[in-house]
C-alpha cells in the first residue's frame, strides 16, 4: 500500500511520528502481530483506513467499524 500511495517508508515515520526503521520492522511483520493501534497509525499515515469484519463459523458476518 505504502509503494502505492507513492510514498517511502521514511515519509511514512515522519507522518506517524516514528523512525524509519520502525516503519520497516512494522511492514515486515505478520499482519496478526501488529497492534490494531500500530495498524491504525500506519494506516492513517497513508490516508487510509481500517474496517473491521467479524466472521462466526456459520458464515455470518458482522461489521465491527465503520468504513
Amino acid at each position: 500500500m505504502r509503494e502505492k500511495a507513492g510514498l517511502t517508508q521514511a515519509e511514512v515515520a515522519v507522518r506517524m511520528g516514528t523512525a524509519q526503521p520502525n516503519v520497516s520492522r512494522l511492514e515486515r511483520l505478520p499482519v496478526q502481530e501488529i497492534s490494531q493501534r500500530q495498524l491504525r497509525r500506519y494506516l492513517a499515515a497513508l490516508e487510509a483506513g481500517l474496517v473491521l469484519l467479524a466472521t462466526t463459523s456459520a458464515g455470518d458476518e458482522v461489521l465491527l467499524t465503520s468504513p
